[in-house]
């Protein structure tokens, strides 16, 4: 009997649609030597008729008697693995073919990494290409304070590391709180190549189903995050927080420029907390690059709701003086492009501002 040298952990509930396409993914493997855990968590569609349906010495099912939910199940999923190293999977994705041999490859590699991910390809129901996020490694620490920039289904992990941090914790945005508490004792790194085709659906907990649920979560996470950095008595606007995490709605709503400084200082004073806090994945040059492709999305995004005159004055407030002149003369020479568009037309205008 093959000892395996991974596991990989795959919760199902009700997954019938895409399953056999995420198994047929992991049983297709190049790296063969895992043993594959699927948990079903009280599946009332044809979901474990479709796993039984599968000859595999690797496959170990496990049936939940009532549904228990997301977390305790992964924790259960935790618990029975026979190795360190435990990668996840979910039953509506595809696993590239390559995907186990390079992460198991880069862990042994480097044994003080704790947890490994990778970039995908974000598909529709049917296949069809969404987008695909383009993000570097060293920037993900500091997004990670705002936002959950790693996928789920594309990592695998330390078994014991995830035990010694608590395990899956949070019965939403599970996901959020597991890399939160694993990247403040351990080093992690995303690998650059696309390895996992990540499908959303109309099922999809997070972004459908139970989508004022995990945001209502992430809100209270992300406020944690900012106290452990600031102080466990930091507090700021919820407009601020639902801005760093790019939904800029709420704070446009208030319309008050004033607001908006503030917002953009705050960021800056948070960058500050968390360039002097001690992490293994601290990189100061990796934080300040992040910190300033962040400011400058939010600065953008929000700029474009206000006034030529407003703009200027928005800017000269948050804009460091060496990149204000820049900035204003791109704005004025975008407006100016508009007003010659309306005018005389797209041919005067590429002359004009030859």
């Amino acid at each position: 009997m093959m000892v395996p040298k991974l596991t990989v952990l795959m919760p199902v509930y009700n997954a019938g649609k895409f399953l056999a396409e995420a198994i047929d993914s992991i049983l297709g493997q190049t790296f063969e030597e895992f043993e594959f855990i699927i948990i079903d968590d009280g599946s009332t569609d044809n979901s474990v008729a479709i796993i039984h349906s599968y000859d595999d010495s690797r496959i170990r099912l496990y049936l939940n008697e009532v549904n228990m939910g997301i977390s305790a199940t992964l924790n259960k999923g935790i618990g029975l693995a026979r190795t360190s190293l435990i990668a996840r999977m979910d039953a509506d994705d595809n696993s590239y073919p390559n995907r186990l041999q390079v992460q198991y490859t880069f862990m042994l590699d480097n044994p003080d990494c704790a947890l490994v991910s990778s970039m995908v390809k974000v598909v529709g129901e049917d296949g069809r290409f969404i987008r695909q996020d383009k993000m570097r490694s060293e920037h993900i620490y500091y997004n990670l304070t705002f936002i959950c920039w790693l996928y789920h289904p594309t990592v695998m992990y330390r078994k014991e590391a995830v035990q010694e941090v608590g395990l899956y914790a949070a019965d939403y945005s599970e996901d959020f709180e597991l890399f939160w508490q694993l990247t403040r004792k351990y080093r992690f790194y995303n690998l650059p190549e696309v390895l996992l085709d990540y499908r959303v659906t109309d099922q999809s907990l997070h972004q459908v189903l139970k989508k004022e649920e995990y945001e209502s979560a992430q809100q209270q996470q992300v406020l944690r995050n900012l106290r452990y950095f600031a102080g466990s008595y930091y507090t700021i606007p919820s407009s601020f927080i639902q801005c760093y995490r790019h939904n800029f709605e709420p704070l446009i709503a208030e319309q008050n420029l004033g607001l908006w400084i503030s917002c953009i200082r705050e960021l800056d004073y948070i960058t500050q907390c968390i360039l002097k806090k001690y992490n293994p994945n601290l990189e100061a040059e990796s934080v300040k690059l992040a910190a300033r492709y962040k400011r400058e999305f939010i600065i953008k995004a929000l700029a474009q709701h206000l006034s030529l005159h407003s703009q200027v004055w928005f800017r000269i407030r948050v804009e460091p003086i060496i990149s204000l002149a820049g900035s204003i003369k791109s704005l004025l020479k975008s407006k100016l492009r508009c007003i010659t568009v309306l005018r005389f037309g797209k041919s005067q205008t590429a002359r004009q501002l030859k």
